[in-house]
């Protein structure tokens, strides 16, 4: 079974359209942005992994000082995060999800 992980990404992108194409990307691959420049994600190990190449990818292309880091977070450290300011609705990541069809 493949055991799901959860992590953070988080970037300092200077270009516009290189930033704007890597948070869309982001967003599209399950990612909940919960600053600007800071996303968490819950995935299979697969996925982590295509995602960390595919940013690695991204940075390579062109000449840059950008920065991505990706940090992985033990779930039961990540509950110990405190949250100053603006409330993210961290369950839509952090909650088994649970799917009904009709």
């Amino acid at each position: 079974k493949d055991r799901h992980m959860m992590y953070m990404v988080m970037y300092d992108i200077e270009n516009n359209k290189i930033r704007t194409q890597v948070a869309k990307y982001l967003i599209k691959k399950g990612c909940l942005r919960i600053q600007k420049s800071v996303y968490l994600s819950k995935s299979n190990r697969v996925t982590y992994e295509g995602i960390c190449q595919v940013l690695k990818e991204i940075n390579v292309m062109y000449d840059n000082r950008d920065s991505i880091l990706i940090l992985p977070v033990p779930e039961d450290k990540f509950h110990h995060m405190k949250m100053i300011g603006h409330n993210v609705e961290f369950e839509v990541v952090t909650k088994p999800k649970n799917v009904l069809f009709f």
